[in-house]
């Protein structure tokens, strides 16, 4: 167990109150649905689309008598999950809705079924129907530019890496449902890879056998895998087939996306890293054997003076000659002991050991790097090394290659093995450079991950202002990213100063380490859920995320005059959840009225798309804190609006299907807020879209998910007893959440 930097002050508690679900019944296509304004335009409009697709028919990509059109949507008022055209777009009109779409939807038509879709558009009788002809807003083929998402040719083309098989994409095959359609997909691939118009990359990384996780990871083996064998296989068990692969013209290119069987396709980028300067080797840190482990994935450990806090060290992935041993170098000082090279900065006094898995390799190497390559040599090493649980990634990808809306192969993937491994990634926003987008740089947008921003320092050594040498958010589809920001000017290996996101992810990541040893029952969304409630921000700021996660306590401890609250706890779709009878503090009384602050964070733990694309989130959480006032509960914390806003409003406003929820509110204005009965309460509700997606048609099918919950509550006197009053009150409802530290209540 690692030595606390600092005194503990009272340890979080857990609250072990069970919630009460009460069964909701969700709303459905009514008249009151259909716009009526636009309907009959709509029912000539979109039969006209149908009649023409099917005329042109033989210019279209069809497998086994399917194709794929699009479906777009009017974004204005149409866009929310209850409005989706199922009923028009169903089995008895030879379609199915296979994906979601930048304000649509990708459909699988059954081609000699379009005229009956065209007679079925004409006639629309029932009500379900005639909603979904007036909500849609075109009828489209799914053309090279979308598959493409709007990027010019060229564009696309200029962007990849050279090597000498071609030129380096990531491909991901259009998604059919029916089998035949698929096999003829599968064969079309087979076509192409058989006449070189496009060459599998090959990865040689050995995946650990689940008997046997505890094995040493190898990452050479002699047989090499074929990308594209390797997609044709994940395609063939499920809708998502996905390789990097290589062509060697435009003409090729050109061809490949003719051909019909690619859904999307983007440039593979480069990993790299932001390089420190030279300069002599600090002495050794001292340090026990028994701190918490970082898995530090960069250019690898150099440094002999820090092999001391070396754990372990995975089978390099790329050569010393060709590693960022210097970035590898710095980021390895900072999280074993940063603090100690910058003690003109208010740093929490932590300690780290570090796995070196050196992966990323030196800008100037020309060492090509296969995503998939990556992720399977991870998967291996992160599978051998079970005891880290955080896992620092201060490496990013450049380029204007992606759109806004899709998430990146890299940063989807790492977050699918993420969740499945258990671990939090702490990743890097990425800094500033020449043609990259003023967004955060993949794999920054890893949903499962704290992605962290820069900042800089006050006189007074606390975090000041955004880095203008770092990138901002938000995050492809709106994602809430960076999540947390800290110092990105500091002090490190060498003695040298320097500045990037990589740097402040090195601090966050030894305060997550130390989270997850501190505490009972951590899980990846609870540490993250404590730290970002630890910040300061009230509001999610496109530079700053929710800010920085330390202010003179630790995260796992609760601050004089506070209380905190942390638990989990897995919720179905279909029912409001209360925690009740949360009671409320004597010290956040004033007269008859709450004073005092509050602030709820809560993170769920989502289904994605399996595509990476628009609507990526396919659940989402709505939460808040409750009082009760003039005989009913109302919300105060939380705006609860985002289920009675519109669809397109309340994603930009409310950003409601972002994974992470935080509310927070001062009520020390005035004379407070009034405020009936001696109790409060927490209240949840999941939501689902796009299940089609899945092969599902009611949202149980999806199952529990899990929620990760923390609520801090503040007196507005720093010495009041809250802490004491809220474990007499809860009783044997609480208990400590720290390892080693028992609730102690003075009398």
């Amino acid at each position: 167990m690692p030595e606390p930097a600092q005194p503990l002050l009272n340890p979080v508690l857990n609250l072990k109150m069970e919630a009460v679900p009460e069964a909701q019944t969700g709303g459905g296509k009514s008249r009151d649905s259909i716009k009526v304004e636009r309907l009959q335009q709509q029912i000539i409009a979109l039969a006209q689309s149908v009649r023409t697709l099917y005329d042109e028919r033989n210019g279209l990509p069809v497998f086994d008598g399917r194709a794929h059109i699009l479906v777009r949507m009017f974004a204005a008022d149409s866009l929310a999950p209850s409005y989706t055209p199922d009923d028009l777009f169903s089995k008895l009109t030879g379609c199915q809705l296979v994906a979601p779409f930048r304000h649509g939807y990708l459909v699988e038509a059954q081609i000699n079924a379009l005229p009956n879709l065209a007679r079925v558009i004409d006639d629309a009788r029932s009500i379900a129907v005639q909603c979904d002809i007036s909500r849609v807003r075109r009828i489209d083929p799914f053309s090279i530019s979308d598959r493409l998402r709007g990027r010019s040719f060229d564009a696309v083309w200029d962007t990849a890496p050279e090597t000498d098989t071609g030129r380096l994409f990531t491909a991901w095959l259009v998604p059919f449902l029916h089998a035949g359609a698929k096999s003829a997909v599968l064969d079309e691939v087979q076509a192409l890879a058989t006449r070189n118009v496009v060459r599998p990359t090959y990865s040689r990384i050995q995946l650990l056998p689940d008997a046997d996780p505890q094995a040493v990871v190898g990452p050479i083996v002699e047989r090499s895998q074929s990308s594209i064998a390797r997609a044709m296989r994940g395609y063939r068990q499920s809708t998502v087939g996905r390789a990097i692969v290589a062509l060697s013209s435009q003409n090729d290119l050109l061809e490949f996306m003719t051909s019909g069987v690619v859904h999307r396709l983007d440039p593979v980028r480069p990993i790299i890293t932001a390089a420190p300067g030279e300069g002599p080797e600090p002495s050794s840190p001292q340090l026990t054997g028994t701190e918490p482990i970082v898995g530090i994935v960069d250019g690898g450990l150099h440094a002999r003076s820090y092999t001391v806090a070396e754990a372990w060290k995975a089978p390099p992935l790329v050569k010393n000659s060709e590693a960022d041993r210097r970035h590898g170098n710095a980021i390895s000082s900072l999280v074993v002991q940063g603090h100690a090279w910058n003690p003109n900065r208010k740093l929490p006094a932590l300690t780290c050991r570090i796995g070196s898995v050196q992966a990323v390799p030196h800008p100037s190497s020309n060492r090509g790097l296969d995503e998939q390559e990556l992720v399977d040599y991870l998967a291996a090493v992160i599978k051998a090394h079970p005891e880290a649980h955080v896992w620092n990634i201060s490496a990013n990808q450049y380029g204007a290659a992606l759109s806004a809306d899709e998430v990146s192969p890299l940063g989807h993937t790492l977050g699918r093995l993420a969740r499945a491994a258990g671990i939090l990634p702490i990743i890097s926003v990425g800094n500033m450079r020449a043609g990259q987008p003023m967004r955060p740089a993949a794999p920054a947008d890893c949903e499962s991950a704290i992605t962290v921003g820069g900042r800089g320092a006050t006189t007074k050594g606390e975090p000041g202002a955004t880095c203008p040498k770092c990138l901002p958010g938000p995050g492809p589809d709106g994602m809430l990213k960076p999540d947390l920001s800290w110092f990105s000017e500091l002090r490190m290996l060498g003695g040298v100063t320097d500045t990037g996101s990589s740097y402040a992810a090195a601090l966050v990541s030894s305060l997550a380490a130390h989270t997850f040893a501190n505490l009972k029952e951590p899980t990846p969304d609870l540490v993250k859920a404590l730290l970002i409630n630890a910040a300061e921000r009230g509001e999610h700021h496109a530079g700053l995320g929710w800010g920085s996660p330390y202010r003179e306590h630790m995260p796992w401890s609760c601050a004089a005059g506070s209380v905190t609250l942390a638990w989990t706890s897995k919720i179905m779709a279909g029912a409001n959840y209360y925690w009740n009878d949360v009671p409320i503090p004597p010290e956040l009384i004033r007269g008859d009225k709450l004073f005092g602050r509050a602030k709820l964070t809560a993170i769920l733990k989502p289904l994605v798309s399996p595509l990476a694309g628009a609507n990526y989130f396919a659940s989402r959480l709505q939460t808040s804190l409750q009082y009760k006032i003039n005989g009913e509960w109302s919300s105060l914390l939380g705006t609860m609006k985002e289920s009675t806003l519109k669809e397109l409003d309340a994603r930009q406003e409310l950003k409601k299907w972002q994974p992470v929820r935080c509310h927070t509110k001062d009520f020390t204005k005035g004379e407070g807020l009034s405020c009936e009965g001696p109790h409060l309460r927490v209240y949840a509700r999941l939501f689902m879209r796009d299940l089609y997606q899945f092969g599902w048609s009611h949202h149980s099918q999806a199952g529990p998910q899990e929620v990760a919950f923390v609520l801090t509550l503040w007196s507005a006197d720093p010495n009041a007893p809250i802490y004491n009053s809220t474990v007499r009150a809860l009783g044997n409802f609480v208990e400590s959440a720290v390892l080693n530290q028992e609730i102690g209540v003075e009398t």
